[in-house]
């Protein structure tokens, strides 16, 4: 059927249609070239052939290639093709109806297109840069935020002359005007090139989560076991976690040289790296954890947690796992068991000598105890306080981060909201 169908977008069921009787002609043809009379017994046989399709279809029988491309050609029909997220969301329904070959050509479509705007945004913020660079100026950063506070207290009424007057302050209105022109164009220039990395970023991690889903979902349907849908998916979850560090590193670095001399020196760049990157892994482990608590957690109106824990219990939920016939609790001690995991591995890191934050490994260490002795409420317990630990770690990191920053006057890399929240974390 490859042959007929040429290419994802291509074709409509029309086209289709045409080309299966165009096939059955030919075939006809082929056939009653054998004795006299051949075209009219090739035209009664593509007709019959044709006969035959429609008598299943009042039957209620349906071409599955058919089906596809009608599929296809709707989703289609609801989609921007201008616009590589509606393209992207239109390659999701693809693969969620089963069509990966389809969802994997249309987001290497959405691909094409996104680079192609990521091209054209830096050709423009290039442009803009260029401009810019063609003004000189002597203007201060701040001698030209106090220029603009000037003429911005001058209002909307201003006389040409107020304005020049202003001016004049900073030196000849020509040359300050210009400045400022510059200073605008560069500003402009510099968050043209950051959005063109962003959108290029989302992409990346876009295309990621629509290769992972339709990985698992075939292997899903190759008959794979709960076990290795679950590491699949744990896989795909770490792969797109580091994309999403590293967009936002390129990102932050990226940011820092578009800003002109008010930098971060090499050195403390790179520990500012670091202390970033552990920044994402504490807010990753926060994120991991959330669905063990949950587990662990009473319902509201039923009192009742959906996880209880014990010897028995705990094997069972095990052996369900590793037979492929997982239940919703053996899948929740599943995720409990990896937030273990992960505790384990941050105290064998810890013995290895990797930095570790002290509150952090303390709770750890309550959590793989408690795990151990089967106890539902203590468990839970020890899991709030490891989240809270790390919780505190990551906004410890981040203090950091903009304290350097502020001793170097450069500018805050999360700002003063940073630890403002309604609800401060407190540890015993």
């Amino acid at each position: 059927m490859a042959e007929i169908v040429g290419s994802l977008f291509g074709i409509t069921p029309d086209l289709y249609e045409r080309q299966l009787r165009a096939q059955d002609e030919e075939r006809a043809i082929k056939m009653a070239n054998l004795a006299p009379g051949a075209r009219g017994a090739a035209m009664i046989q593509s007709g019959a052939a044709g006969l035959t399709r429609g008598i299943g279809g009042l039957l209620g029988a349906e071409d599955p290639q058919m089906k596809l491309i009608s599929a296809r050609q709707q989703i289609m029909s609801q989609t921007d093709q201008s616009d590589p997220q509606s393209l992207a969301n239109a390659a999701k329904q693809l693969n969620a109806m089963g069509d990966t070959q389809g969802a994997m050509a249309l987001m290497d479509f959405a691909r094409k297109a996104q680079s192609e705007m990521a091209l054209v945004g830096q050709r423009r913020a290039a442009e803009t840069a260029s401009l810019a660079k063609a003004a000189q100026t002597n203007l201060t950063i701040r001698q030209e935020e106090e220029l603009r506070a000037k003429l911005s207290q001058l209002g909307p009424d201003a006389t040409e002359d107020q304005v020049i007057g202003v001016l004049t302050q900073y030196g000849p209105p020509e040359k300050v005007l210009a400045a400022l022109t510059t200073a605008q164009s560069k500003k402009e220039a510099s968050q043209a090139k950051i959005a063109a990395a962003q959108t290029a970023a989302d992409a990346a991690i876009e295309r990621a989560k629509v290769l992972a889903d339709a990985k698992i979902e075939a292997a899903n349907q190759a008959g794979a076991t709960a076990k290795q849908i679950a590491q699949m998916k744990i896989d795909s979850s770490n792969q797109i976690a580091q994309m999403q560090i590293e967009a936002k590193k390129d990102l932050a670095q990226l940011a820092a040289s578009l800003k002109g001399p008010k930098v971060l020196a090499p050195g403390l760049q790179k520990e500012e790296d670091k202390e970033l990157e552990l920044v994402d892994s504490l807010k990753a482990r926060e994120d991991s954890l959330a669905p063990a608590i949950a587990s662990l957690t009473p319902d509201p109106k039923t009192g009742k947690i959906p996880l209880e824990l014990g010897p028995v219990r705990n094997l069972r939920y095990q052996a369900q796992n590793a037979a492929g016939n997982s239940t919703p609790e053996s899948q929740r001690f599943a995720e409990l068991e990896r937030a273990v995991q992960a505790a384990t591995n941050l105290k064998t890191d810890a013995a290895k000598g990797v930095q570790t934050d002290k509150d952090v490994l303390r709770f750890a260490n309550e959590l793989i105890a408690a795990f151990g002795k089967y106890d539902t409420t203590v468990t839970k317990q020890a899991l709030d306080d490891f989240v809270k630990a790390t919780a505190k770690a990551k906004e410890n990191a981040q203090k950091r981060i903009d304290s350097r920053r502020k001793s170097q006057g450069v500018e805050p890399y999360y700002g003063p909201a940073l630890g403002t929240s309604s609800n401060p974390i407190k540890l015993d």
